[in-house]
């Protein structure tokens, strides 16, 4: 097993066709989804955990843990158009996922590893909040991306619910996906964030 084998892996899944800017739905790159999911992995927080994946989308990341050995996977999205499509990703490639047509809000559970790519607020002023606070509520381990330029708000947010082990800059590739986009291609200044919450204790 490599990264490389996982990106291509994870390269051939079904893609959402219409994405609703009202949910501020971006997709998740191949290599980006990868890279996160490589770092989780190295880090001891995906095969035989318990993972969760809030705002799945297709199911990239979801898809990804189970490729890790992760032993048990939970993927939640408010859009029934976009879990539809991950639950056909995961039946087409033989993975068991747990799907939830939920609001994050509504999610309850214990789980050792959260994996999101959220909303990053561009349209909807914070709209990453609920997706950070539900993750520190359910979660040991958090990895998120967020865009760069919501740092000092989103670092401020992580330090008072936990702590940052590991910030990484990187470039989310998006394709043009709406009408006001005016680029085939967009490179989002973004940062993952891993971190632990106050109750990880517990489990060390």
């Amino acid at each position: 097993m490599s990264r490389k084998s996982l990106e291509i892996f994870l390269q051939n899944i079904e893609k959402i066709s219409s994405y609703k800017i009202n949910l501020e739905q971006y997709p998740t790159d191949s290599y980006t989804a990868s890279f996160i999911l490589w770092n989780a992995y190295f880090d001891g927080n995906i095969a035989q955990k318990n993972v969760i994946d809030l705002g799945t989308g297709n199911g990239i990341l979801a898809m990804g843990s189970v490729y890790l050995g992760a032993a048990s996977v939970t993927a939640v999205d408010i859009d029934p158009e976009a879990i539809e499509i991950a639950r056909r990703n995961s039946i087409e490639n033989g993975l068991n996922i747990n799907f939830k047509n939920r609001d994050v809000s509504d999610i309850s559970g214990e789980y050792d590893t959260v994996i999101m790519n959220p909303p990053y607020g561009s349209v909807n002023r914070h709209a990453d909040l609920p997706f950070i606070k539900k993750a520190f509520e359910i979660g040991y381990y958090i990895y998120s991306i967020h865009n760069f330029k919501s740092l000092d708000f989103v670092r401020k947010l992580y330090e008072e619910c936990g702590e940052i082990i590991r910030m990484n800059e990187i470039e989310i590739a998006v394709p043009h996906i709406y009408q006001h986009h005016k680029k085939d291609l967009y490179h989002i200044k973004s940062v993952l964030i891993y971190a632990k919450s106050k109750k990880h204790e517990k489990i060390i």
